[in-house]
């Protein structure tokens, strides 16, 4: 049985602004560009970790007064905040977004003790708003028992309708897991928790741990 986990790294710090990063400080696989694909709204896919409700209470906020790398995501542990039972790589990650056109999602090792983490993988993709967008990443992205996935709304560009559709309801006992955070020079920056949240980002892969999984007879 294959096991999928998707990775967002998000964090936003209203009143904050951080540094604009053009495309060649961005980590190297990031100027990858993959082609996405519109999945259901209804999680069916085995091997995919879902903490989302699938109900958009409302897209996590950009604003004017922060810098245009912006990005909002989850941390993949467990529901008490402890590592996953098992590692291993990440094929997928699927996201909510608020606006159409080329964005990026990316994959970053846990927060270190000054809140800031190493992003793995960075991969552009052109975007359906309002609708799961499933983006590859090809190799799929090897990962530890904890993790970020993290989306970036367009580079460069304010986007006044919001960032990441968030659910307000935890699902499967699993608990809250948004983050936002700031991305420059490969790193996510001033990462924080956004409380009573859950991003709509999905990580897709093998292997992951049972009490994180939806399962489907095949």
């Amino acid at each position: 049985m294959k096991k999928a986990a998707l990775v967002a790294i998000g964090l936003v710090l209203s009143g904050s602004s951080g540094p604009i990063v053009d495309a060649s400080e961005r980590p190297g696989r990031g100027s990858r560009t993959a082609k996405a694909r519109v999945v259901a709204a209804v999680p069916e896919v085995v091997t995919t970790i879902t903490y989302d409700t699938s109900v958009n209470v409302g897209f996590h906020p950009d604003s004017p007064m922060a810098a245009q790398n912006r990005i909002v995501g989850n941390r993949f542990n467990s529901h008490l905040g402890q590592p996953l039972l098992t590692t291993g790589m990440v094929s997928f990650l699927t996201v909510f977004p608020a606006n159409n056109g080329p964005q990026s999602v990316s994959i970053a090792l846990p927060p270190n003790t000054m809140n800031s983490a190493m992003v793995l993988d960075f991969v552009n993709a052109p975007l359906v708003a309002s609708v799961f967008n499933q983006v590859p990443f090809v190799p799929p992205v090897t990962v530890g028992p904890d993790f970020l996935a993290t989306f970036l709304g367009a580079f460069g560009t304010f986007q006044a309708a919001g960032l990441l559709g968030m659910s307000d309801m935890a699902t499967m006992g699993q608990g809250y897991h948004a983050v936002q955070a700031f991305y420059f020079a490969g790193m996510a920056t001033m990462i924080e928790v956004v409380p009573a949240r859950n991003g709509m980002l999905r990580a897709t892969g093998d292997p992951l741990p049972v009490e994180l999984m939806d399962f489907k007879i095949e």
